[in-house]
């Protein structure tokens, strides 16, 4: 089996030094990477072959997975959609992060300007996964300054992380069957979560007692750098249709890595998914231009429409 492992979520945004700050000032994070650079083209179904774009590869608790990649194009620039939307769709993420302190967050979200609390601080209960009785905690939810939805927990019976730890990303689909069978049968991810519930109205979408299918394939490790798939059931959320396979600003990527990418292609071509580019060999710029890190590249769709992109390094 040629298994993927999750690396990271990248954010398409207006502002790549904005968000830089806020992932820096309010969650406590470090710049791990930073370049400019000219695309390649067609990973992402967005922009062109030698568009010069700025990314930053932000590190929070682990110094391999589970990091975040701010995206901007520098020139041309994309297309600005306006105004951060406050609800979330099929096609948008949901960053689901263990805190070391909700207080002092929720102070720095509030300061720093764009970002926006959804629903203050909370305290709930639910059965801790591994059978281990029930998890005490308080949850917030917010929005980045880019428009990017955070469901956060801090838990008062467990330990908690001492920097922001992102545990998973999660994407809303259409059909969460579909998805997961993706992640495992052809990405090789583990199935860890499979449940049907209610939400509560913290999340940014549909409304409070809503049924949802909610499903979770971890990577790397047992607790965070995971991907999830999230769909309504009752009521469906509207349907984008295709327009949501073209990618721009407020959009979200996964980025990863494996040992075999022909390998890997032959099981994504055989699975029926979009494929954004064949696999092709390049060279990207280390941090500060001294070098470069040769690699073999591929982008897809997941059958949700969510990018892939894959790497292998050699």
């Amino acid at each position: 089996m040629v298994q993927v492992t999750l690396k990271r979520t990248t954010l398409i945004v207006r502002d790549a030094e904005r968000m830089m700050r806020f992932y820096s000032d309010v969650l406590g994070w470090r710049v791990d990477y930073q370049s400019t650079m000219k695309l390649s083209g067609g990973i992402i179904p967005g922009g062109k072959p030698g568009d010069e774009v700025k990314l930053f590869i932000m590190e929070g608790a682990d110094k391999e997975i589970g990091k975040i990649g701010l995206l901007e194009w520098v020139s041309p620039r994309l297309p600005d959609p306006g105004p951060p939307k406050r609800r979330l769709g099929i096609g948008n993420v949901v960053l689901v992060a263990d805190v070391p302190n909700t207080t002092e967050m929720v102070k720095k979200i509030e300061a720093f300007p764009g970002a926006a609390i959804h629903s203050a601080p909370a305290d709930g209960s639910f059965p801790d996964p591994r059978g281990a009785g029930m998890i005490e905690y308080s949850s917030m939810a917010f929005f980045d300054p880019e428009g990017f939805f955070y469901e956060t927990y801090f838990r008062y019976n467990r330990p908690n992380p001492e920097t922001f730890l992102i545990r998973r990303t999660t994407h809303i689909v259409r059909d969460v069957e579909r998805t997961i069978g993706f992640f495992s049968n052809t990405l090789g991810l583990s199935k860890i979560q499979d449940s049907t519930m209610q939400i509560e109205g913290m999340l940014a979408a549909g409304k409070a007692g809503d049924t949802v299918r909610f499903a979770v394939c971890k990577c790397q490790h047992d607790y965070y750098g995971m991907a999830a798939a999230l769909q309504f059931i009752k009521d469906p959320l509207p349907d984008p249709g295709e327009a949501r396979w073209n990618y721009g600003i407020g959009r979200a990527l996964f980025v990863a890595g494996t040992d075999d990418a022909n390998g890997l292609f032959e099981k994504v071509k055989a699975s029926g998914v979009k494929v954004t580019r064949e696999p092709f060999d390049r060279a990207v710029p280390k941090t500060g231009g001294s070098g470069e890190t040769k690699m073999r590249s591929m982008g897809f769709h997941d059958p949700d429409g969510m990018v892939w992109e894959v790497n292998q390094r050699f």
